[in-house]
């Protein structure tokens, strides 16, 4: 078989570079839309490809590159990283649409759209430590310029907040990374970098606190780039003052990075830490907190962005519960979040984007009566908010449903506090929605007008996919729930559950 996955990874690379290099914005946008969606139409023929039956590795590509030190291009495709790579090929192109009006320093913008969409197929592709954290890593360049670049009148701050804590923490994980490869290393004699292979040796660490100190520090990593609380602080500056585009892809995809770690590295080597009881109930509490902060913080936000920003800790939070459960259904409903929060912040971060160019402000309390003007915006992110507070039929219900009910046969006590999130979920959405789009018009808005077709168009298929994996989530769920099944064996095995 063709190396597809490193394929898929080359052609947005390239594309990029030629963006860069372009000298019009026609040039710029059509060469962007061109690499992402080549590169989508081979994710989906792996996707028509990937047999979900089996939780091996499929489409496995490996060459080796420094192997003094046992570092190798090892790439390959399961359960948990296939959705995601599917909603990375997904978004990019629809994030390319949708900014399709972008003017300033058009070959710029867009190449940098390209290089996240780089860093985020090789963090869900990567299976050596090294290369993944090297794409780890690339993603926060691209964003830290289209944050300082394009964003808002506090873009410096932001951008400097987003990049400093995120490496601060990409560092901490690195050192754990650094820490199972040596005692691997020490073990067999041989270095090599390869996952599977340094989670494997995890378990025979002999000193209990060094197993803890290493999943704490890998833990630390994922979950503020998740971000869960109390390491949130800079997620709501880096909405507020990214453009739209940027946005979108910050909340769709490299917080799913965060997510994705938990089920590739955490749950692996859960049963076999110095403390696993002590571990889950900590990752229990992050998640039920994330949850219920997360909601009461976008109940009190004035600004409408600002508010679907903290909207989104609180979703996250579903993941890190539906992980600490350990349970088949549990976990793969965490994945499933993670998929179907991807397609749902897209088109809430978007309505914001409209919003902000036609109205020219965002806070909630300057809007209202919007509708009349803006119907199809209206239609696009009203299905948009009630997909995000849960409604049957779309596709957030089938993961928070299958978190909650699943979470409660081991952690009946942190379910009940997270159904609190529920009720709150609904109220800021449907309050923000009444506010700022319905109710009396606001004349002092002046004349405002719908969102241009572009926009309207990558919103609407974002919407039919949010309903097509709501009223069917099997395509993705089965190859989630498969990998789940196989992992929590191991933890089962080790007593850490019944």
């Amino acid at each position: 078989m063709a190396a597809l996955i490193s394929l898929m990874i080359a052609i947005p690379l390239i594309g990029a570079i030629i963006t860069f290099l372009t000298r019009t914005r026609e040039q710029a946008r059509l060469i962007a839309l061109l690499a992402s969606g080549i590169s989508l139409a081979i994710s989906l023929i792996l996707f028509s490809r990937f047999d979900s039956s089996i939780s091996t590795i499929q489409f496995g590509e490996s060459y080796p590159w420094i192997a003094s030190l046992g570092v190798s291009l090892k790439f390959g495709l399961d359960g948990v990283g296939m959705p995601l790579v599917l909603l990375s090929n997904i978004v990019i192109p629809l994030t390319v649409i949708f900014a399709w009006g972008e003017t300033k320093e058009a070959n710029r913008f867009y190449g940098l759209i390209l290089l996240e969409l780089v860093g985020v197929l090789g963090v869900f592709t990567s299976l050596d430590f090294f290369v993944f954290y090297i794409f780890w890593e690339i993603v926060l360049i691209p964003m830290y310029f289209l944050i300082s670049i394009w964003g808002g009148p506090r873009k410096d701050y932001a951008a400097i907040k987003f990049f400093i804590y995120t490496h601060v923490a990409s560092l901490v994980m690195l050192l754990a990374i650094f820490s199972l490869y040596f005692n691997a290393w020490s073990i067999s004699g041989t270095p090599s970098f390869d996952m599977f292979y340094l989670l494997k040796n995890y378990s025979v660490i002999e000193s209990p606190l060094l197993k803890d100190a290493i999943f704490l520090a890998l833990l630390f990593g994922f979950i503020v780039k998740m971000p869960a609380v109390p390491f949130h602080t800079w997620l709501p500056d880096a909405h507020v003052e990214a453009p739209t585009a940027g946005s979108v892809i910050l909340a769709a995809l490299l917080l799913k990075m965060g997510g994705y770690g938990l089920f590739r590295v955490i749950l692996p080597i859960l049963p076999y830490s110095g403390s696993p009881a002590k571990l889950i109930t900590l990752m229990a509490i992050i998640g039920v907190l994330s949850i219920l902060y997360g909601t009461f913080l976008a109940l009190a936000q004035r600004d409408l962005k600002k508010m679907v920003a903290y909207s989104s800790i609180s979703h996250m939070g579903y993941v890190t519960l539906g992980a600490a459960a350990l349970i088949p259904l549990s976990v793969s409903g965490a994945m499933y979040q993670q998929f179907s929060h991807g397609l749902i912040t897209a088109v809430l971060f978007m309505s914001c984007g409209v919003i902000q160019h036609s109205a020219g402000t965002r806070i909630i309390g300057d809007l209202g009566g919007i509708a009349k003007h803006m119907p199809k915006l209206t239609f696009l992110m009203l299905a948009g908010f009630l997909a995000s507070l849960g409604l049957p039929g779309m596709s957030g219900f089938i993961a928070e449903f299958l978190v909650l009910v699943n979470s409660y046969f081991t952690l009946p006590t942190f379910v009940i506090l997270a159904l609190f999130g529920i009720v709150f979920t609904a109220g800021y959405h449907l309050w923000a929605m009444q506010r700022a789009v319905f109710g009396t018009y606001n004349e002092k808005l002046g004349h405002i007008h719908d969102g241009a077709n572009y926009e309207m168009a990558s919103m609407a298929i974002l919407i039919l996919l949010i309903i097509f994996f709501g009223l069917d989530p099997n395509p993705v769920l089965n190859m989630m729930t498969t990998n789940a099944e196989q992992l929590l064996k191991f933890v089962a095995l080790r007593g850490v559950i019944t």
